[in-house]
């Protein structure tokens, strides 16, 4: 069954894109913008066993170094949570960009909320959380992304900090690997360790990817848990 700790992860942390790639198909933020009046849509397929999620997750540009995103998601089954989406801001001052002997440093912060909606009930308020977000390029083919914060379950009342930590490297222009982890002090309720691995594909370069990734919660006998998803970049409003 698809838990709550899954649906306070989609909220808190699906992710805004730059050329050295964080976002999908990563969970972990980058520390980067899209530009004012310039969008995105990316969509994916999580699946693990018979359970399913299908996300949906605009964002856009909306001013320098400010940027608005949202999210849906429908699961599979339907019970006992039908559908959950998510609203966040993220800003990235030009004063948090500097270039340091290990390579180019960028700062920012996330501010998120999610939203769920079980079954004989309306939509209610889930959780939010807070992420600073630090992206460290050392080389044009490779890019460090972490993400630390605190989020809150509001059922329980439960206050977590979040850990994520991703390497990527882009082997060639048309192709992007990574190497990702996702942690956080309460297992009970946000989940254990989360180890992930994937790549993506540009079909067309920065302007549509496919991914694919495969993530397994540390320590815990669970299945691998899928995801297949796209990308869509560079749309103008």
């Amino acid at each position: 069954m698809v838990t709550r700790a899954a649906l306070i992860i989609i909220a808190a942390c699906w992710s805004l894109n730059q050329t050295a790639w964080a976002g999908r198909p990563l969970s972990s933020d980058d520390a980067a913008t899209a530009d004012p009046g310039s969008c995105q849509v990316e969509s994916w397929l999580d699946g693990q066993g018979s359970d399913r999620a299908l996300v949906i997750a605009p964002a856009c540009g909306i001013a320098p170094g400010i940027e608005l995103a949202a999210d849906y998601t429908l699961f599979h089954p339907r019970d006992p949570v039908r559908t959950a989406a998510g609203l966040a801001i993220k800003w990235v001052p030009e004063a948090g960009s500097w270039a340091t002997p290990a390579g180019a440093l960028n700062l920012g912060l996330k501010l998120s909320a999610g939203l769920e909606r079980p079954v004989g009930d309306g939509w209610r308020l889930s959780g939010t959380a807070l992420l600073g977000l630090l992206t460290l390029a050392p080389h044009e083919d490779w890019a460090v992304h972490a993400n630390l914060g605190a989020a809150r379950e509001r059922s329980s009342g439960s206050t977590g900090s979040l850990l994520n930590l991703a390497l990527t490297w882009t082997p060639t222009e048309q192709a992007l690997l990574f190497a990702e982890s996702r942690m956080n002090s309460r297992r009970e309720v946000f989940g254990g360790t989360v180890n992930t691995l994937g790549g993506r594909w540009w079909l067309l370069k920065d302007s549509l990817g496919l991914d694919l990734s495969a993530s397994r919660e540390a320590g815990s006998g669970s299945r691998t848990a899928w995801s297949l998803g796209f990308g869509w970049y560079g749309l103008r409003f």
